[in-house]
């Protein structure tokens, strides 16, 4: 299988969300000591006491950022895919270049891959997305928000939108049709959604539904290859 990623933009991401992270800690711990200082040693300075609550928020911010921007980047779902297609010769996965953040493309069309990493039981009934292993929010998901479900169908449906959009600008003549795939990524995942209004499937069903797939009326190849040539994109 072909691979084109954009690697520097995933290892620029997976170096911000650390450092976010890093930088986070780090103020929340200066948040602390301040305020034990403030407590035991200046309790009247409200200066001190204004710094310690400053700390604490940009702390507390900045280490949020970095646990999303961690949640969306740091896992490489582009290299879980890649391992889950592997074997599939006539098929290029396309990883954060065409306007989606996962697209695949071979002889049974084009799929915007949508990678979620929930654990146990997920389920789609009666037009809603549940998740009933979740833990349930408490305090403690104030100090570290947990990665909600959300609607996956949504998000789904608005990659194959920004698919289009990057065609419609960079290839107004291609005639695609993107399918979304909802694809889950834990490997205690366990799907039950075949109601659901976009395919979901655990990863390790992705490459059999795949082949499965028809082929489709006219060859999308021809028309990303020019693609590819006109961004200049290369395998990796």
């Amino acid at each position: 299988m072909r691979i084109i990623t954009n690697t520097k933009l995933a290892e620029r991401n997976v170096n911000l969300g650390k450092w976010a992270s890093y930088g986070g800690i780090a103020l929340l711990v200066a948040a602390l000591f301040a305020n034990l200082y403030a407590l035991f040693g200046r309790p009247n300075d409200t200066q001190l006491i204004i710094v310690v609550f400053a700390l604490f928020i940009v702390g507390y911010l900045l280490s949020n950022v970095g646990m999303f921007v961690n949640n969306r980047w740091a896992r490489r779902a582009d290299k879980g895919l890649a391992d889950a297609l592997r074997g599939m010769e006539k098929y290029t996965l396309y990883n954060y270049r065409l306007g989606a953040s996962h697209v695949l493309a071979g002889p049974s069309g084009v799929y915007v891959l949508h990678p979620k990493y929930q654990a146990g039981p997920i389920e789609y009934v009666d037009g809603k997305w549940t998740h009933p292993g979740a833990p349930p929010r408490r305090l403690f998901n104030f100090f570290a928000p947990r990665e909600v479900l959300g609607n996956p169908a949504a998000e789904a449906e608005s990659e194959v939108e920004s698919l289009k959009k990057f065609l419609k600008k960079h290839a107004p003549e291609a005639q695609l049709e993107p399918k979304p795939l909802i694809v889950f990524m834990h490997t205690r995942a366990m799907v039950s959604a075949k109601d659901s209004p976009v395919t979901a499937l655990h990863v390790k069903q992705l490459k059999d539904y795949i082949r499965r797939q028809p082929k489709a009326a006219s060859s999308v190849t021809p028309v990303l290859n020019d693609l590819e040539t006109k961004l200049g994109l290369a395998p990796d």
